[in-house]
């Protein structure tokens, strides 16, 4: 009788990643190969990177094999120590579309996805004729966040609460924000974010280049 694999949990997962056990996906892989060919072209070790980011060597060497996913902060981080925009680390191609209704317009269901990792999906929402400001729908699940520690990076940004419950914390100041709310600071204070609520929330986000 033939046997069958058994599917793994979540906890069971990562605890294999981290193990080497679970060969890495296509978008994971592929990910992690320009995070390591931009690092080596800046002459960075491990050791650089983390001390740049703050994200431990550990997580960076599985980001780099394709064995983790990464977090909102940590696509933030590392893509501004290497002196690459967040969403060229998930996909170069984005943007490079012929459609000329795309230079201004784009459709719900034409948002392209930049992140979906730890319970948070972030599809881009603003057109390619957009330089300074780039727009987000953002899913955050319940339970869900950036992660543990606040992140930094250039800019502004400003998000308007679609429906559920953000916190969203700001240097040493956290706020609760519900359907209807708006919310802007300097991107260089440290912030992260995450649902508290029971449902899933959801936020239109921008990001502005100053």
């Amino acid at each position: 009788m033939p046997q069958t694999k058994a599917k793994l949990g979540p906890q069971q997962k990562l605890s294999a990643a981290a193990n080497g056990q679970v060969e890495p996906n296509d978008e994971s892989a592929q990910l992690g190969q320009r995070i390591r060919e931009l690092r080596q072209k800046a002459k960075m070790t491990l050791t650089d990177l983390a001390k740049a980011t703050g994200v431990s060597i550990g997580t960076l060497s599985q980001l780099e094999r394709g064995l983790v996913s990464p977090t909102v902060r940590t696509v933030f981080t590392v893509g501004n120590a290497l002196g690459v925009p967040p969403a060229w680390l998930i996909d170069p191609k984005q943007g490079n579309g012929h459609d000329s209704e795309a230079r201004f317009i784009v459709r719900a269901n034409r948002r392209q996805r930049f992140l979906e990792s730890g319970g948070v999906r972030k599809d881009i929402a603003s057109p390619r004729s957009s330089e300074r400001l780039r727009g987000f729908f953002m899913v955050i699940e319940p339970g869900c966040g950036s992660g543990a520690q606040p992140y930094t990076h250039s800019g502004e940004e400003i998000g308007f609460i679609l429906s559920g419950t953000l916190q969203l914390q700001i240097e040493d100041e956290s706020f609760t924000l519900n359907e209807g709310d708006c919310f802007a600071f300097s991107s260089a204070r440290p912030h992260q974010f995450s649902n508290v609520g029971p449902r899933p929330a959801s936020v239109f986000w921008v990001n502005a280049s100053i």
